[in-house]
């Protein structure tokens, strides 16, 4: 469903933006749009403009959009500072904050 959609070019596909060339960030990304994908079929999303259609009709449906697009914004947001969607890891050579 999701390859059929980029390569019939629907509308909805463009807010996805594309892939990024590193391994983790594009798996992260395709892992992201399938989640997408998935909401939009399970609640029979038709509307083209936008990946999440119109406004949702129930707080679980609100739900499901959040958790949608939270691994979406992460996919985003690596493609644009080139990083993993990991959190950073502190260094354990940094030892602990100076106390005031």
């Amino acid at each position: 469903m999701l390859r059929g959609a980029f390569t019939d070019e629907e509308p909805w596909t463009a807010d996805l933006g594309t892939a990024s060339k590193g391994e983790k960030q594009q798996a992260a990304w395709w892992s992201a749009a399938r989640t997408v994908a998935a909401y939009r079929d399970r609640y029979g999303i038709t509307d083209d403009r936008t990946p999440f259609g119109p406004a949702p009709e129930s707080t679980s449906q609100e739900i499901d959009a959040i958790r949608a697009r939270a691994p979406l914004n992460r996919a985003h947001a690596a493609t644009i500072e080139g990083t993993t969607t990991e959190p950073p890891r502190q260094s354990a050579a940094a030892g602990p904050a100076p106390s005031l």
